[in-house]
């Protein structure tokens, strides 16, 4: 089925196996300019994976599908989108491009932000200022740091589209991928077929304006949940004092926590590497454990969490705070795209009450303090002077939301929906922000939009139907 594909414009597709993918693929690259206007200097091979439709019957406008982050890259999730997307992938092809900058597309990644000091201590920053310049400094060497943004990104998209023989296209985006998909709803409306977005980043949002508000939402939430549930009331019944007494005695104390070595958790350390300690603070902990109310199936194990941490189990806490000390600084996210993005199109609008606003939430201002500080050492691209103008389009386009996202909650997708002459938003009961347990739901809807072109008269019942998973009451919280 693909073989059209390998000769059309610059692309070379060469059949591939993937791990854990069924049916047939071709991977391969397509080489762009990094900078498009003047169409010189350094070229960038962006990493394209085609999952052939696996139906008799194959239709001509396939799906591209677009990550989150920013940072993170389609490829590295390619086995989750054929298993969610395979309604759809049976009578259309899934097309896997990671943006520049990101996973196989010349990546900017930041290890630095991930690398402990000469002594084997984390500090307690995220996004540390020494790191920022370091990895500022050995990226700067090959690539134009002011280069890496949605809009440039989007028209390389649109590229490979052509490229690939592609006359329309649909378009799947989560998280930071809905603002990549709205982006191109608005510069390459004629290459759209239909969109659907998941976790909807709507263009007034300047991140992380929401996440303070938003993750303290959500813990009040789980805390309304467990008081309901019987057996959790029970078992947990001052959870949320719990957790409160747990932020104060971080704020009073800052402890410094070692690892052992050869710890599997967050990260693998392998056997015979020393042990690796980390400064928790009220702010890094509460930025962690913000993270870890992004899915049900985590949230219903948090009460079960603060209660152990509570209880003294310093290295569960110290496992927990690193694992959101160096998330940004891994090879599955690439920090330096991500700073690209956020210097360019989010820090600079911050509200200048945003600290005030986070005020109160468990989490305060850290994380806005932590991406300001980080974008004084970062460089500046250009924006769209549309760029935070309502999203407006007859494009068919489903948004979806999970009721319990702490990142990009419903609101999100309300304010979207006003600007589409043909949308519908649909909020996925017991849900947070990625897909998650809502996997046949959401890849059914989906499969059954595109099939119609249409949200009208769409069956949105498993929507309403989809359900929570149960706290967990004993045994050992992840």
């Amino acid at each position: 089925m693909l073989a059209a594909l390998v000769l059309a414009g610059q692309v070379a597709l060469a059949p591939c196996a993937i791990e854990g993918v069924p049916g047939e693929a071709r991977c391969g690259t397509y080489k762009v300019w990094e900078n498009r206007e003047t169409r010189q200097g350094r070229q960038i091979d962006l990493s394209i994976i085609v999952m052939a439709a696996t139906g008799p019957v194959r239709r001509p406008d396939p799906l591209f599908t677009l990550s989150g982050g920013p940072g993170d890259a389609p490829s590295f999730n390619a086995r989750f989108f054929s298993r969610a997307f395979d309604e759809v992938r049976r009578s259309r092809d899934l097309v896997l491009v990671d943006l520049r900058g990101t996973g196989k597309s010349g990546p900017l990644t930041c290890p630095e932000l991930a690398t402990p000091d000469g002594s084997g201590v984390f500090d307690s920053h995220l996004l540390s200022a020494a790191a920022v310049r370091a990895c500022r400094a050995r990226l700067e060497k090959t690539a134009d740091l002011r280069l890496y943004t949605t809009d440039i990104a989007v028209d390389d998209l649109d590229e490979v589209r052509a490229a690939l023989g592609y006359r329309q296209i649909n378009l799947y985006g989560t998280s930071y991928g809905s603002r990549v998909a709205q982006i191109y709803m608005r510069r390459h409306p004629s290459s759209l077929r239909a969109v659907t977005m998941k976790g909807i980043v709507p263009p007034s949002m300047a991140s992380p304006e929401w996440h303070a508000r938003a993750g303290d939402a959500a813990w009040k939430d789980l805390v309304a949940r467990c008081m309901k549930d019987a057996n959790c009331a029970r078992t947990f019944p001052t959870i949320d004092a719990d957790f409160r007494e747990l932020l104060a005695r971080l704020d009073r104390t800052s402890p410094v926590l070692t690892i052992p070595a050869g710890s599997s958790r967050p990260f693998d350390f392998a056997q015979g590497r020393p042990a690796v300690s980390i400064t928790v603070t009220r702010g890094l902990f509460a930025e962690a454990f913000r993270n870890v109310l992004y899915t049900p199936e985590a949230s219903a194990q948090a009460p079960k969490l603060v209660t152990r941490l509570l209880g003294g189990d310093d290295r569960g806490l110290a496992e927990t705070a690193l694992a959101g000390r160096t998330v940004l600084g891994g090879d599955r996210l690439a920090a330096g795209f991500f700073l690209s993005v956020s210097c360019t199109e989010d820090v600079p609008f911050l509200p200048r009450n945003a600290g005030a606003l986070a005020a109160g939430t468990f989490g305060g201002d850290y994380r806005l303090r932590e991406q300001t500080a980080a974008c004084a050492e970062w460089p500046r691209g250009q924006v769209s002077p549309t760029h935070r103008q309502p999203t407006r389009s007859s494009v068919p386009t489903l948004l979806l939301s999970g009721e319990l996202d702490p990142v990009t909650p419903p609101p999100g997708g309300d304010e979207v929906a006003r600007g589409l002459t043909r949308g519908a938003h649909v909020v996925i009961r017991n849900n947070g922000h990625p897909i998650g347990n809502a996997e046949r739901c959401i890849g059914g809807m989906i499969g059954a939009f595109l099939e119609r072109g249409t949200a009208d008269g769409l069956d949105r019942s498993c929507a309403a139907a989809n359900p929570a998973p149960p706290f967990l009451l004993s045994g050992s919280a992840k």
